[in-house]
């Protein structure tokens, strides 16, 4: 239902361009200066805090200003902007990018002629107060702010203010995650994680800077994998699959679902760390006390932080390590972090060396055992697809859908990985081999090239003293014969190099499969 018509005196607090913001003890007072038909004293409104407030009231403003008589959502995003003191701007300034500038990007035609007398909030800009209202309850936060206000005008999508964002190099699919991390920073700053940072990699970071590439999410496997973290209980989860079935792509889908945050509010601001263990025993492991030194210090910073959702691949090269190893060191103290309830850790193996750990370890009572079987191959060939495009671009050719397929149909009887590891390698190699054929026929062409502009220009030296001189004829005719020769060999090169479509096909994959000790 349309909110009454609202006047903003000019006399108001909401009507000048300071952008002062209301006395502490007085907020219900300034709301209710505005007169009885005023937006901001409808319940809906009763949540927002004074920085949202003044922002919905500068949108006000703005709409005036372009002589409109209803707040639209490009009001409301050049509103979020007015205060460079509120949480949207400050969000918008870490990430680089200028509220100032941005607002400077917004065009609004006038709708008339003279500013309205009366300016309301269009049903629009009520569904996305209502819809910031939803961000907050999300977040856990009793009151709106701001950037629950520009989160809900990037989620509707419509008006100027999320394409200049897209524009200025914000990535809308992440915003929600990176809110939540700047209100962690804001609430967390003493935490120090310099020896955790040292020693690990943040794949959450990376993939959000596109530094990792994206991967295709196995939706059953990563919503499994997230209900296990959820659990009350023996939240940690062991992956165990044959090598190339795809542990490593289920953890960075899940890194994807964090960054989109379509995963429990528990986990919406975290970030999965990859600890590095051998570079442990390799920089801090030169004595037992100064590695013991290093792993405590991790710890307690992981402990401290509380945003952390450890990984460790092939975790059996730690709990198999024997009491003289220097692995054992981090293993003890590793032990120690997973009894604890705040602790969340991912690990792999295979189901050989978890025969192993079963037998001379306690791994069950520390983890969920998440078995990765083979993807069905339907999946594969979806995997295939997501890495056509690169795989095109490094090799310089097209690849056929037939090529894909049948690259999933053949790699389990022609490589000893999994699938989709071994038809992803499967079809790498194809296209190697058929690039390798296109630049030897290059080169070849190009050598067959120098050696008949050479050979004709003995001839012609040839052809003068051949008539005169017997040793001279028989140069000349075997220089004939050899100038053929390469004429020929030159012929065959141009109708490869014209055959080669730079496509690969089925029949390339066939050729491969032929030659199995090229494929590794």
């Amino acid at each position: 239902m349309p909110t009454a018509p609202a006047t903003a005196d000019a006399a108001s607090p909401a009507a000048g361009s300071s952008g002062r913001s209301p006395p502490a003890d007085s907020r219900t007072t300034w709301i209710n200066s505005f007169n009885p038909f005023n937006p901001l004293r409808q319940p809906m409104l009763e949540n927002f805090s004074e920085q949202a407030l003044r922002a919905v009231m500068y949108a006000q403003e703005e709409a005036r200003r372009s002589h409109n008589a209803l707040v639209e959502p490009d009001h409301a995003f050049l509103g979020l902007l007015r205060d460079p003191d509120n949480s949207a701007c400050e969000f918008l300034n870490a990430k680089g990018i200028d509220p100032m500038r941005l607002r400077a990007d917004i065009r609004i035609e006038p709708a008339g002629k003279r500013p309205p007398l009366e300016v309301a909030y269009s049903e629009h800009v009520q569904a996305l107060f209502r819809q910031a209202e939803a961000e907050a309850k999300r977040f856990g936060q009793a009151q709106v702010d701001t950037d629950h206000l520009l989160l809900a005008l990037v989620d509707d999508g419509e008006g100027q203010g999320p394409p200049a964002l897209a524009a200025a190099g914000l990535n809308l699919n992440h915003l929600r995650w990176n809110m939540l991390r700047l209100r962690y920073a804001k609430r967390n700053q003493a935490i120090r994680t310099a020896s955790l940072d040292r020693f690990s990699l943040d794949l959450t970071a990376r993939l959000e800077q596109g530094s990792l590439p994206t991967v295709v999410e196995w939706e059953p496997m990563v919503e499994r994998l997230i209900q296990t973290l959820g659990l009350q209980r023996k939240h940690n989860v062991l992956l165990v699959g044959e090598h190339g079935v795809g542990k490593s792509a289920l953890i960075h889908a899940l890194n994807q679902y964090i960054l989109d945050t379509r995963i429990f509010q528990q986990f919406a601001h975290c970030r999965v760390v990859f600890l590095y263990v051998d570079k442990m025993l390799a920089e801090a492991g030169t004595t037992d006390e100064q590695l013991y030194d290093v792993t405590s210090q991790i710890m307690a910073e992981i402990r401290q932080s509380g945003d952390i959702i450890l990984v460790f691949e092939n975790i059996h090269q730690l709990f198999l390590a024997r009491k003289k190893e220097l692995e054992f060191i981090i293993t003890q103290q590793l032990l120690t972090l997973l009894e604890e309830p705040g602790t969340y850790c991912i690990a792999t193996t295979t189901p050989h060396f978890l025969a192993m750990l079963d037998q001379e370890t306690i791994i069950r009572h520390m983890f969920q055992i998440l078995d990765v079987p083979e993807p069905p191959q339907p999946f594969c060939v979806h995997i295939l697809k997501q890495w056509q495009a690169r795989l095109e671009a490094h090799h310089q050719l097209r690849i056929t859908p037939a090529a894909l397929e049948l690259a999933v149909r053949m790699a389990p009887d022609k490589l000893s990985q999994k699938l989709p590891e071994s038809a992803l390698t499967l079809l790498d190699l194809a296209a190697a081999r058929k690039r390798w054929q296109r630049d030897n026929d290059e080169q070849g062409l190009q050598r067959c090239e120098r050696q008949l502009r050479t050979l004709t220009a003995q001839r012609a030296l040839l052809a003068a003293q051949a008539a005169a001189d017997p040793e001279a004829h028989r140069a000349f005719e075997h220089t004939k014969q050899e100038i053929l020769r390469v004429e020929t060999q030159l012929q065959r090169f141009h109708q490869r190099l014209q055959s080669q479509d730079l496509q690969l096909d089925a029949e390339d994959l066939m050729l491969v499969s032929e030659h199995p000790a090229h494929s590794g």
